[in-house]
This record gives C-alpha cells, sequence and structure tokens, in this order.
C-alpha cells in the first residue's frame, strides 16, 4: 500500500510540472532578466536553453537539468537558467527533516537566491523563493516576508501574472491558518498531551478527552479569514481565470457559513471559467447546502463531464465505499456485469426514488467538492479526495465534532511529530474517531499513529454512511411485513406496507392531501426493479391523519433472492418514507413433504365457516407488527401436505409459543402472560420467559394446501417485544415445520 502510494505520488509530480513550470516561468524565450538583458546569448547557449524549455514543457525535467547546468557554465549570469533550475530543484524537495529533503532545498535556495542577486527584486524569483521556504518549518515566516516582497515588485513592475501569483500565495498562508485555528482547542487541568495510541483503542478516551480535558478558542482564526478573502479577491480583480483562486475563495465562504454569498459568485465564476471543472462542482456544492437538488445535480454533471475520463471514473468509482473484500471482488466481473451492479448500487443507496434526483449521488458528489476545496494540496500534488482527510470525509460525511491541538502540546518523540498539528475528528453516533497529524497552517495532514490500520478495519464494518443526506430529507420508515405461500408452480409473495401518512401529514393543511407511492419488487439481493410502480394516495391531513395501509402479491420462481423496495413522499413538504428488504424464496413442500407457509400477523382475521381457499380470507394484517397491551394478536397461516388417516381426515399438533425478549417494566411478567394468552384449548408455562398454548386440529386430508387462523388475546402481558413462534406438527408422519415472527407491545399513549 505504502509502495503504491509512493508510485502514484511521484507519477502525479512528473505529469504536473509541466504545467506547474508553464505557470512559473515565463514563456518559452531568451528574454533575459540580468544585468547583461541586452547581451545575446551565444547561438549555441540559445539553442541548448531552448531544448531545456522544450524538454520542461514535456515533463522530462531530468534531461532540463542537464542542459541548464550546461548554459549556466557557458553564461554564468544568465540568471533566467539559474532560475529555471532552482525551481526544479524546489519541485524535487518534500516538507519534512529528512536529510535528502534539507539537501534539496539547500541547494534549490542556492540557486534561486543566486537569480535574486543578478535581478534583485525579482517578483517571480521571490515567489518562487518563498514557495521553497514554506517547505521548512521554521522558515515560513521568512516566506511570508518574500512574499510582501514579492508582492509590492510586481506593482512596482506593473507584472499582473506574477501579482496574481502572489496575492494567491498569501491568501493560502491565511486560508491554511484559519482552518489550522478554526477548530483549535486548549488543554485545561493537568493535561500535557494527547494520546493517540489510547484514542485508537479506546472511544471513551477520544470522548472523555474532548468534553473534559478541552476547552475551545472563541472566534480563533476569524482575522485569518478576512485576510484569506481579500488577498483571494484580489487575485481574481488581477486574473479573472485564476481558477484555483476561484475555487480557495469559494472555499473560504463555504467553510465561513457565507453559503448565500458563495452561490452568486461561483455563478459567474462558472460563466466566466466554463471549463474548469472545479468551479462547477463549487457551484454545485452551494447548491446543495441550500437544498436545490435538481440545479445541484446539473451542476455536478457539468463538472463531471470537464474533468478527464480518468478522474470522472475515479470519482463514481463504487469500489471506494464498499468493503474490501465486496471491492476486491468487484474488480473481478466483467465489464457489463460490473456497469449493472454499480447501476444497482446507485439505485439502492438513492433514498427515494421517487424524487427526480438521486439524493444519495448528489450527496457524495457534494463531499467531493468539498474535500477538493478544503483538502486539495498543491505542496504535494495531491486532490483532496485522495488524501487521508477527503477518503474519511467522503466516506462518513461531517464528523460531529472536530478539534485540533497546538504543535507545543504535542510531546515530540520523532522527527515526524515535531511541530505538527493534531487533527481529531469524533463521530458520535457510531464512536468512530479519527486522528491526524500535519504541519501547522500548510493544509497538509495525513494519518497519526495505527490510524490507518483503525481506518481500513472500520471500512470492513461500516464502508460509508449516508446519516446527513437521509437526515436532511427528514426519511421516516414505511413497516413492511412479508409472507410466500406456495403456489401451483410460483410462490405467492404477499407484502403489507403501512405508510406513516399520519407523520408525513400532520402539520400539511390539505384535505384531503396527495401522497406518492412507489413499490419495486425484483430478483437478486442487490438489485431493486429501475422501473418503480407509482400510484397517488388520497388522505386526510392534519391532526386526524391516520397511518395508509396497502398490500401487494406477486408470484415468482423459487430458488432466487428478491429484493423489494416501498416509498412514499409528500411533494407539498418534502416528507418522504422508505421501506426495502430481501428475502430468499424456496420451494414448499418440496416432494410431497409436509410443510408450512409464513405467517400473518394481523389486526383482524375474517372468513366464512370453513373457508378453504386463501381467497376467503379477509386479513387486515400488521405491517409493523406493532400492538397495544390488551390487543387481540390474529394468525393466519398455511400447511401442505398432510398426511391423511385411513378417516380421510389429518392430525396436526400446533404449538403457539410466546417469549419474552425485552420489557420495558419490571421482571414480574410471567404471571400477567399467563393471565393473558387465552384460548378454550388450553395452556402451559415453559420456563420463566415463554408460554406456550398447544392443541390439536383435524384437517381434511382431500387438499394439500389448508388454511388456518387463530386469535391470541394478550391480556394484560406487559409492553414490550415477544417472540411468537409457531410449530405445526403432523402426526401421521411426525414432520414437523416452524415459522415465527417478532411482535412489540406498546404502552397507551399518556
Amino acid at each position: 500500500m505504502m509502495r503504491a502510494r509512493a508510485a502514484l505520488r511521484s507519477a502525479l509530480v512528473v505529469s504536473l510540472q509541466a504545467g506547474l513550470l508553464a505557470c512559473l516561468l515565463p514563456p518559452c524565450t531568451t528574454r533575459r532578466l540580468d544585468a547583461q538583458a541586452s547581451r545575446p546569448l551565444p547561438p549555441a547557449t540559445d539553442s541548448l536553453y531552448r531544448e531545456s524549455q522544450r524538454l520542461l514543457s514535456v515533463g522530462d525535467t531530468s534531461s532540463a537539468l542537464d542542459l541548464l547546468k550546461q548554459v549556466e557554465q557557458r553564461a554564468p549570469r544568465f540568471a533566467q537558467a539559474i532560475f529555471d533550475h532552482g525551481v526544479i530543484l524546489s519541485r524535487r524537495s518534500e516538507m519534512g527533516l529528512a536529510p535528502d529533503d534539507i539537501f534539496r532545498r539547500r541547494l534549490a535556495g542556492q540557486q534561486l537566491e543566486k537569480a535574486l542577486d543578478l535581478d534583485r527584486g525579482n517578483p517571480l524569483y521571490l515567489l518562487e523563493l518563498g514557495r521553497l521556504r514554506l517547505k521548512t518549518p521554521f522558515l515560513r515566516i521568512e516566506a511570508e516576508r518574500l512574499f510582501a516582497r514579492a508582492q509590492r515588485s510586481a506593482r512596482d513592475r506593473g507584472d499582473a501574472r506574477v501579482l496574481a501569483a502572489v496575492e494567491h500565495e498569501l491568501g493560502l498562508i491565511s486560508s491554511r491558518r484559519f482552518n489550522a485555528m478554526r477548530n483549535r482547542r486548549i488543554l485545561t487541568g493537568s493535561t500535557i498531551s494527547f494520546d493517540i495510541d489510547a484514542a485508537a483503542n479506546d472511544w471513551h478516551y477520544v470522548r472523555d478527552f474532548l468534553d473534559q480535558r478541552t476547552a475551545a478558542v472563541a472566534d480563533a482564526g476569524a482575522i485569518d479569514a478576512l485576510k484569506a478573502d481579500d488577498h483571494f479577491r484580489a487575485v481574481l480583480a488581477a486574473d479573472s481565470s485564476h481558477a484555483p483562486a476561484a475555487a480557495d475563495l469559494l472555499g473560504l465562504l463555504y467553510e465561513t457559513g457565507r453559503v448565500d454569498e458563495m452561490l452568486p459568485l461561483a455563478q459567474a465564476l462558472a460563466r466566466r471559467q466554463s471549463r474548469e471543472p472545479r468551479t462547477w462542482m463549487a457551484l454545485g456544492l452551494a447548491l446543495h447546502r441550500l437544498d436545490r437538488l435538481e440545479e445541484a445535480s446539473i451542476a455536478f454533471d457539468s463538472a463531471l463531464i470537464l474533468f478527464p475520463d480518468s478522474t470522472r471514473r475515479e470519482l463514481l468509482d463504487i469500489t471506494q465505499w464498499l468493503r474490501p473484500d465486496d471491492a476486491a471482488h468487484l474488480a473481478t466481473v466483467p465489464a457489463a456485469e460490473r456497469r449493472d451492479i454499480e447501476n444497482a448500487w446507485w439505485r439502492t443507496a438513492d433514498p427515494l426514488a421517487l424524487t427526480p434526483v438521486n439524493e444519495a449521488r448528489v450527496g457524495l458528489l457534494a463531499r467531493v467538492a468539498y474535500v477538493d476545496l478544503r483538502f486539495t494540496s498543491d505542496e504535494a500534488r495531491i486532490p483532496g479526495w485522495r488524501t487521508d482527510r477527503g477518503q474519511v470525509w467522503i466516506r462518513y460525511g461531517a464528523p460531529g465534532e472536530i478539534a485540533s491541538l497546538a504543535p507545543e502540546t504535542q510531546e515530540v518523540h520523532s522527527a515526524e511529530s515535531l511541530a505538527r498539528v493534531i487533527t481529531i475528528w469524533w463521530y458520535p453516533r457510531t464512536s468512530m474517531r479519527f486522528v491526524f497529524r500535519g504541519p501547522p497552517a500548510m493544509n497538509v495532514a495525513g494519518f497519526a499513529g495505527n490510524f490507518r490500520a483503525y481506518t481500513d478495519n472500520a471500512r470492513r464494518i461500516i464502508p460509508m454512511q449516508l446519516d446527513d443526506v437521509n437526515s436532511a430529507m427528514r426519511l421516516d420508515t414505511v413497516p413492511v411485513q412479508v409472507a410466500r405461500f406456495r403456489g401451483d408452480s410460483l410462490v405467492r409473495v404477499e407484502l403489507f406496507a403501512s405508510f406513516p401518512t399520519n407523520r408525513m401529514l400532520a402539520d400539511v393543511d390539505l384535505s384531503p392531501a396527495l401522497v406518492e407511492t412507489g413499490f419495486a419488487f425484483d430478483a437478486g439481493a442487490a438489485r431493486v426493479a429501475p422501473r418503480m410502480l407509482r400510484d397517488t394516495l388520497r388522505v386526510r391531513s392534519g391532526r386526524a391523519a391516520v397511518a395508509s395501509r396497502v398490500s401487494w402479491v406477486r408470484n415468482v420462481t423459487p430458488g432466487s433472492e428478491y429484493a423489494f423496495r416501498i416509498e412514499a413522499r409528500q411533494p407539498d413538504t418534502g416528507r418522504g418514507a422508505r421501506g426495502e428488504g430481501t428475502l430468499g424464496v424456496v420451494p414448499m413442500g418440496r416432494g410431497g413433504a409436509f410443510d408450512i407457509s409464513d405467517m400473518i400477523v394481523a389486526d383482524r382475521i375474517a372468513a366464512p365457516a370453513e373457508a378453504m381457499t386463501r381467497a376467503a380470507y379477509r386479513i387486515d394484517a400488521n405491517p409493523a407488527l406493532l400492538f397495544s397491551q390488551r390487543d387481540t394478536v390474529a394468525l393466519y397461516w398455511e400447511t401442505y401436505n398432510a398426511t391423511a388417516r385411513p378417516d380421510g381426515a389429518a392430525r396436526l399438533l400446533v404449538q403457539v409459543t410466546v417469549k419474552v425478549l425485552s420489557l420495558d417494566r419490571g421482571p414480574s411478567f410471567t404471571a400477567r402472560i399467563l393471565g393473558g394468552i387465552a384460548d378454550a384449548v388450553g395452556l402451559s408455562a415453559v420456563g420463566n420467559e415463554q408460554v406456550s398454548l398447544t392443541f390439536e386440529r383435524s384437517v381434511g386430508g382431500a387438499s394439500s394446501t389448508v388454511p388456518h387462523q387463530l386469535a391470541l388475546g394478550m391480556g394484560d402481558a406487559p409492553a414490550g417485544r415477544y417472540l411468537l413462534a409457531l410449530d405445526v406438527t403432523d402426526l401421521a408422519s411426525g414432520r414437523r415445520a416452524r415459522t415465527e415472527r417478532t411482535i412489540t407491545l406498546e404502552r397507551p399513549s399518556p
């Protein structure tokens, strides 16, 4: 993994080298900036310099460097070649205190200072030397001074392009300080440091540390945010096409909560920079924040079209949001099958298919847009979505709490931890936490301590979360009860749903109100039918609104796994509800063996005497399996292939067991249950936490399918969750079959 990351990073540096140098260097001419600029270079030397520029333009920095050294030997006062040499060395150096990096930075600094000696006050040379100084932790103040000098010089020389670049660097310094300080905490009491190992091993440590051992710093970074704003606007005033400054300003506005100001600026920049995907991504982010999701989706799609094909595939690659094993498997499937799986994944992730857009897709792209603006590092040559922080943010969304600790509060164990800021992300609902370490005010940070391994393990358990997407939509739950019955050659699946229209319409002053509904059912546990059957309910709104029950029947081929999805949406309020699940469908009574169907648990069941088919029964199923105390619980099921005795009848032994799973009041429940479940046939207690009802039933042997119903009065049974198990034994063959449900008794409303 480390080797792969290093290789990727090296490739990135090479591929971006030419573009970066093109931004920094003047056009490929032999324009001379030293005191002897009026003297032309000898033709052979001029040819060498031109060739070095060509090599730089195609990214061959090693060959270009060799030629530049020859130019320097022939023309030792040609400042431009010396500067180019220094730029290449600067780009090859990294931040940190490793000996190789220190050596490269020293050589680069010598070259850039030599160029400045030949052309004092050259703003471009000052700019590049300041960038180099930023890579050394103890020289960043000097870097800011160099940028200030470059700013004055660029103004004096009227060099708008360099002035824009300098203003951008000054804006980045202030922006990084703001981002480093805005969540700053100071340690309180006797606490002297944050224990990274303890944080990885114990979530209690992180929660207690943030709650009890730190205090937030009020208004930290506010002045830096204002300075950054001024600098970025100055860049765009000097060069309206400066895409990096546009992205940085938009990101700053988003971070400071000025989305109403961000939106018109993003719209204007998108018109001026119509081919710049980052600007379109930022526009989508602003629209998403303002809940204008359809417009956000259009903006994101516009950005994706403008990205290179490889980047677009990377951003939409679902393997990054899967468990590692699932991702590895997906990489092995044929391309056509992979596309089907990816399309199914996006459909499944969609919180509500009834809406015009896929909110999950828009939400994920909004996360990508945010991390691009916030964590993209020009120094490390890496976009925000590839950084450690970016990947965590895209998978899990914004942390519930963010805290940064100043470097001086850390115990220094190595050069790596010297002058490093610790940043803590805490997700309260899941107790997940992530800790990063990076240099102050440089917008570069990676996993601290053992948190890379911790993150890999977290991905195996929770590959991604869309809590913010679902909560923003105020999604409710559609309870669904599914029961399977034997048909002639197929299996009959009955689905019962209860749309929570009472909650969806509680504050809607429309009567009747319209609620859109949708139903999808398809083979394949990982798939949801692309065509959702849509309908409309007209229901009473306001306080008188009640839940709406709907049912569907599907005859399906046994031997497969099926997925279902049931939705409701109220267009006026935007509220929605969803229920979904999977079920396996197997043959019932295969080979003539005795078997039973699933149970339907209902509020009421009505049928004429001696009813022998399911069609004769009117069943008011209870999709939520939720009852009030003292309710009667009605059950329906079917038996198949009972063995007839010589008299032509079959004898079945039926046992209904009610087992307590959890209660919300005292432990003395046995007597209440025994006194509550009643049947004329008889009742016997089994153990301390369950009771059972056992009786024999005679059924006609002529039919292989026999319907049954039973009513259980729960009496004074306390509120809680109960397992309701049905065991049926064919007394002639001795075969036994079982099915079960979990029901809930709720307390009466006060």
